[in-house]
């Protein structure tokens, strides 16, 4: 799932915390690294199943913006 760049903005763990109830936050790691803690109300949707989602996740982005967030930030800027 790619979205167009102008959209996609880069946050801090800091900027985002602050601005946490924005967001609907999809975690893009892995099951067991979800199951392992998370962000409270966070979706886990692996970055590998993020196609498979993509109609939820534009039903998503259409009442408010996404946060996709991993355990480097590598795996949620593919994600964008």
């Amino acid at each position: 799932m790619n979205t167009p760049a102008a959209t996609a903005t880069a946050l801090t763990t800091g900027q985002a915390a602050a601005r946490l109830a924005e967001f609907t936050v999809v975690d893009v790691r892995s099951a067991g690294e979800f199951s392992g803690g998370h962000l409270p109300g966070a979706h886990n949707v692996p970055l590998e199943r993020l196609d498979e989602a993509a109609d939820a996740l534009a039903a998503a982005a259409a009442r408010g913006p996404l946060l996709l967030v991993c355990a480097s930030g590598n795996r949620s800027a593919k994600g964008c």
